[in-house]
């Protein structure tokens, strides 16, 4: 498994930078938190980042400042800036860019892939979407190599499906399964692309990643949902946004 990429996340409420924190580790990636950008200059001469996450809910001169200050440090030079802005605050989020923001990402976060679309591309992230843990039991219509395997985690792009015995990239297999809490049987086909034998790599669990293949967008959604929940639904929104 990839070691998470660090990012910097500067943000002045303590329930804030908690909030923040957990929810980047959940999407996999490694948050160092600083309260204000002189901190987490000098956290950067010490360790090496992918990105830096900023909370810009300020004035505008404040926030051009901040913006300078970053911008001109040696230590974050040419790293991406994200910019969280409570929506609303601005009309025309573009219209931050010339202040050195890579992109600038609406608060509340309401849709937990638009962030991780935003991290991933800006870090190079080769997975599209964020992934969670589960355990399920998922009917493989080939039967191989057994009729019934447990799925370990699921994105919108794939699943992983736990086995001593992965079958060849490349294979398709059509599963059905039903997520957690969820009653309706969701049919997919998947390909694997993937192979992880027992022993073969200490960190990671003996199985097989599949990538979905043409799903129904109406399925993508359902899993899309799940994702969501499964990341944020025991988050106190409301009362970190408001502090942040």
């Amino acid at each position: 498994m990839n070691e998470k990429k660090k990012v910097l996340v500067i943000c002045r409420s303590s329930v804030g930078q908690m909030y923040l924190g957990v929810v980047l580790n959940r999407i996999w990636y490694a948050p160092v938190l600083a309260k204000t950008v002189s901190e987490g200059i000098l956290l950067a001469r010490e360790d090496e980042f992918s990105l830096v996450l900023f909370d810009a809910d300020l004035p505008d001169d404040d926030r051009i400042a901040a913006a300078a200050a970053i911008g001109s440090a040696p230590s974050l030079a040419g790293l991406p800036r994200i910019a969280l802005m409570t929506a609303g605050t601005h009309s025309r989020p573009e219209s931050l860019l010339p202040e050195g923001w890579a992109a600038v990402v609406r608060k509340p976060l309401t849709d937990i892939g638009l962030l991780y679309d935003v991290l991933r591309r800006l870090s190079e992230e080769p997975r599209k979407t964020p992934r969670v843990p589960v355990r399920m039991r998922v009917e493989i219509e080939e039967q191989a190599p057994q009729r019934f395997l447990t799925a370990v985690n699921i994105s919108e792009g794939g699943i992983y499906l736990r086995t001593h015995a992965p079958l060849p990239e490349n294979t398709l297999l059509h599963l059905s399964f039903t997520l957690p809490l969820d009653p309706v049987i969701i049919q997919v086909a998947g390909t694997v692309v993937r192979a992880a034998r027992l022993g073969a790599h200490l960190e990671t669990e003996p199985g097989m990643g599949l990538q979905f293949v043409d799903l129904a967008e109406d399925t993508r959604n359902r899993i899309r949902s799940f994702v969501q929940w499964s990341l944020i639904g025991d988050l106190e929104w409301e009362t970190a946004l408001d502090s942040m």
